[in-house]
């Protein structure tokens, strides 16, 4: 149990199809999302809070989504959800309108709020935050009651060097970091996007990735390439005095 402060949960690219059986790069996401989450229910019962950083669903269907959804309510935590690049929008919102599991802004978590933002651009792979989720951040983090904040979204703002993914992440990140920097609540930056670990540092902030359940990326490729790894999810130990312990577990036996 962490000692003084919420415990939260993160997942990513899940990546599902309409079809179970279906593959992503060489992997069938149906079959890897399902171990994840046996490995994840002991850690659901010592934890707070759940999030999804994008790419649900990859091909948009609601019987992705709506299995997605059941999978989630399982764990029995409040949670997030949000759009990446193949997410369709209108169906990850329809799904998780209501419920402990919601796409909604933000998630109180004890002493902290998780805000979540939306990045996608239909049609595109990088990632932009609009005017109107800008404006959508300043509501949240004028809003927020709590002593720190955690901030995620979908598209890295930040770089994990590998060139291929660099170059399809956030395509502005300035104003997000302009107005995070502004507010000395906000902790960390957490996003999916790059099917890969991450733990970092920029600008002040702690910026993290996890790992997909579908197929992990191979770190420090110039071109797209999969690494045969498993998949993972990563925890949050959010403390009382702002700080954050976090890791990565890996699933085996997938």
């Amino acid at each position: 149990m962490p000692p003084n402060g919420p415990r939260l949960l993160q997942i990513s690219d899940t990546h599902l199809f309409a079809d179970p059986a279906a593959e992503q790069a060489g992997v069938v996401p149906e079959l890897r999302l399902r171990a994840t989450l046996r490995a994840m229910a002991p850690w659901a019962a010592t934890a707070d809070g759940l999030l999804h950083t994008g790419d649900l669903v990859h091909d948009g269907s609601p019987a992705g989504y709506q299995r997605l959804r059941e999978a989630l309510l399982a764990l029995d935590l409040p949670g997030l959800v949000m759009p990446g690049n193949h997410d369709d929008r209108d169906q990850l919102q329809a799904a998780f309108a209501t419920g402990p599991v919601t796409a909604a802004r933000t998630l109180p978590l004890g002493e902290w709020t998780l805000i979540g933002l939306d990045s996608l651009q239909t049609g595109e792979v990088p990632g932009h935050l609009g005017e109107a989720e800008l404006a959508a951040l300043d509501r949240a983090l004028a809003d927020c009651t709590t002593a720190y904040c955690l901030v995620a979204l979908h598209h890295p703002p930040f770089p994990v060097g590998t060139s291929w993914l660099d170059a399809i992440g956030l395509d502005n990140p300035a104003p997000l970091f302009q107005r995070l920097a502004a507010d000395r609540r906000v902790r960390a930056v957490v996003c999916g996007h790059v099917h890969m670990a991450f733990d970092g540092r920029l600008n002040g902030f702690r910026t993290f990735a996890t790992p997909a359940t579908a197929a992990q990326f191979l770190a420090g490729a110039e071109a797209f390439a999969t690494d045969r790894g498993p998949p993972g999810f990563r925890w949050f130990d959010l403390r009382a005095d702002g700080g954050i312990d976090t890791g990565v577990v890996r699933v085996t036996g997938v």
